[in-house]
């Protein structure tokens, strides 16, 4: 009598959404709470994902200091580029003349900056384009080139390349990493942070308003 009827397979209930017919749900309290297929596919858990940013963040924590040394220490060779131009120009006068230059008209060499705001207060001239300040220290025996920092987080730090020998404490014809203490920007972050933190400096002394460090 019922020899050619179909027999029908249960395929799920019948309120069952079609999407999720085939799947089972894990609702395991502190795991997944998500849909996982019968393919074995996984999603990440809670604790993982904080896992991940936890080291992100480690990292972060690392790499940003040597990051932020990277960057300073390429806008001080940018400097110290100009600064070693402007003393090349002073012993070419020096040559001609018998005297170094108290302005930079008298130097032959071309410096596009047109500010003049001052690094150190006490300068004879001065040339500065918003960032650094290129000045020349005329008085007396005493004769200097400094390049200082107006903005940033190393405000008041900069360079000076002495070109008088009246101060032992100053080495002439030499490059000497300065932060600033008076007389001019002074320098707020915490002593050495910039000479001899991120430049590798060696303090040397206190002197002129400021501390100057032997760079390596």
């Amino acid at each position: 009598m019922y020899k050619n009827a179909v027999m029908l397979k249960p395929c799920g209930s019948p309120f069952q959404h079609p999407y999720q017919r085939g799947k089972r749900l894990n609702k395991q309290p502190g795991f997944r709470v998500h849909a996982r297929n019968d393919g074995g596919e996984k999603g990440f858990t809670l604790i993982e994902l904080l896992v991940v940013v936890l080291i992100i963040g480690i990292l972060s924590a690392v790499a940003l200091p040597q990051y932020t040394k990277v960057v300073e220490k390429s806008r001080a060779a940018q400097a110290l580029a100009v600064l070693n131009s402007l003393a090349q120009a002073q012993q070419s006068y020096y040559m001609a003349n018998g005297q170094y230059a108290s302005r930079f008209d008298e130097l032959d060499v071309e410096l596009p900056w047109r500010g003049t705001e001052k690094w150190y207060t006490g300068a004879t001239d001065t040339r500065s384009n918003g960032e650094w300040s290129l000045q020349i220290l005329y008085d007396g025996s005493y004769k200097a080139i400094y390049i200082g920092r107006l903005t940033g987080k190393y405000k008041g730090g900069g360079f000076g390349y002495f070109l008088s020998d009246k101060d032992v404490l100053y080495e002439t014809e030499s490059v000497t990493c300065l932060e600033r203490t008076l007389s001019g920007v002074v320098f707020n972050a915490a002593e050495g942070a910039y000479c001899r933190q991120v430049l590798g400096g060696t303090f040397k002394a206190t002197q002129g308003g400021t501390r100057q460090y032997v760079l390596p």
